[in-house]
């Protein structure tokens, strides 16, 4: 279970982009409840539609910086978290050192076995970003906070 103050607590919105979730109809907007904002780690929980309860860490680290590229890929991405950020933001995304933007990842684990890797980016200092996410059931999930 998440405990968290207000001012240390906020909640991150995953939109299912592609899999069984972005199916269904209305779409099954998740939210997680995140603590810890003040630092570097914390912790992270949700539900899911069919009541699996989802818990895990979230940890961010050195500044980074995202951006797009107008070269087109020749290939696509399928391993880790890349395949995950070309559906969500397209093939041209790119990631690079820069200082001002934070990477982080989260990993939570449901009571039924599922699994859910994210992964993100803050302005250093800031709460608020934007990200993907994957589960083990083939779910991919545009993620905002």
């Amino acid at each position: 279970m998440v405990t968290a103050i207000a001012a240390c607590s906020t909640t991150a919105t995953l939109y299912p982009v592609d899999g069984p979730l972005s199916k269904q109809q209305p779409l099954p907007v998740l939210t997680a409840a995140v603590d810890g904002i003040m630092g570097n780690t914390g912790g992270i929980s949700l539900s899911l539609p069919d009541g699996e309860h989802c818990t895990g860490k979230w940890s961010s680290i050195a500044p980074m910086s995202v951006g797009f590229s107008t070269a087109t890929a020749s290939g696509s991405a399928t391993n880790g978290m890349a395949s995950v950020w070309a559906t969500v933001y397209g093939s041209g995304f790119s990631v690079a050192n820069l200082p001002g933007v934070n990477k982080g990842e989260a990993m939570l684990v449901g009571d039924r076995g599922t699994v859910i890797q994210v992964e993100f980016y803050t302005g250093s200092g800031t709460a608020n970003g934007s990200g993907v996410a994957k589960d083990n059931k083939g779910n991919a999930f545009k993620v905002l906070f």
